[in-house]
């Protein structure tokens, strides 16, 4: 299922990736979310019998996805972004996954950041995390949205995303939904890229959005441990350490705002003492100190050396 607003720019690759999978089983849900561009037109001229287009008013990429979810026939969902794209044998791993246990309620796989042009910019998304994984679910998103499939008749007893566009410019719903799942069915893992997740400037968090995600990821807080018995609510100290370290990367790497970076990672070892300890909250302080040094500029130049070395050490998902 992919929701689109105006999203022509990326759509094609995204789709291409989707229709030439190896599983070729499957239907293509494509929800125009009130766009102005020629979502249709387009889709007739790839002339595919497994891709149909549903269109609403403009409500926001939740509700376009809950709307494909209402529209799908299968009984395995997956959501893709459309400017993301799928691994070649992303479908047939994940189905193959559930075949080996059918009754868990979720299988995600790893994913690879790219570039506009398709080049990894950024640590892979991984984790060896499967089975009963709430408490780790809840202090770490581990699953990217279009690298995780589940069974559609679990997520419509769910209810979907939860719609907060009203309250939050950006949201975290893809989250809030896998501790739902996590809640109550065990979570199977493919430990293979499945999935690139694109970044480029229209989807960046952009300057002045780091207040809107502070805003959403402590309702997402709020929500997860209202009721919680008390090993449950253990947990929550470490999921405030671990959103404040998200919203630090954000500071840093979207905003290059040293000063606000720096609180987020001291608040979040008030929090969690125990995040002093990883290799993430070390590479950040590193981070920070070179913004002082060389600023905006030399952060851009070690991005890209780093880039450098990654495309020498790994080859991306064939496209």
């Amino acid at each position: 299922m992919i929701p689109c607003f105006d999203s022509l720019r990326w759509l094609p690759e995204t789709l291409r990736s989707v229709l030439d999978q190896t599983d070729r089983d499957l239907e293509v849900v494509v929800v125009d979310d009130g766009g102005t561009d020629d979502l249709s037109g387009y889709l007739e001229s790839v002339a595919d019998d497994r891709v149909r287009m549903v269109r609403q008013d403009n409500a926001g990429v939740s509700a376009a996805r809950n709307r494909g979810l209402e529209e799908a026939r299968g009984s395995l969902v997956l959501f893709l972004d459309a400017d993301d794209l799928l691994a070649p044998r992303a479908v047939e791993l994940l189905v193959a996954r559930f075949d080996r246990e059918p009754e868990v309620g979720l299988v995600y796989g790893w994913a690879a950041v790219v570039d506009a042009d398709g080049v990894e910019v950024s640590r892979r998304r991984t984790s060896d995390w499967e089975g009963d994984i709430w408490d780790r679910l809840v202090t770490r998103n581990v699953i990217s949205l279009g690298g995780a499939l589940a069974p559609a008749r679990l997520l419509r007893e769910l209810g979907g995303f939860t719609v907060n566009r009203d309250r939050f410019r950006v949201d975290v719903e893809d989250w809030e939904l896998w501790l739902r799942l996590a809640d109550r069915h065990r979570v199977g893992l493919v430990p293979e890229v499945v999935m690139q997740v694109r970044r480029h400037e229209s989807n960046s968090t952009g300057v002045g959005s780091v207040a809107a995600l502070d805003e959403a990821y402590r309702h997402l807080i709020e929500t997860v441990f209202t009721d919680q018995p008390p090993e449950r609510a253990a947990r929550r100290p470490e999921m405030v350490a671990r959103a404040e370290l998200a919203l630090a990367w954000h500071c840093l790497q979207d905003d290059f705002d040293v000063e606000s970076g720096l609180a987020y990672r001291r608040s979040a070892a008030r929090h969690h003492p125990p995040v002093r300890t990883t290799g993430e909250y070390w590479r950040m302080g590193a981070v920070a100190a070179l913004l002082q040094v060389a600023g905006r500029q030399g952060l851009l130049a070690a991005r890209r050396l780093a880039q450098a070395g990654r495309r020498a050490r790994r080859r991306v998902i064939p496209r």
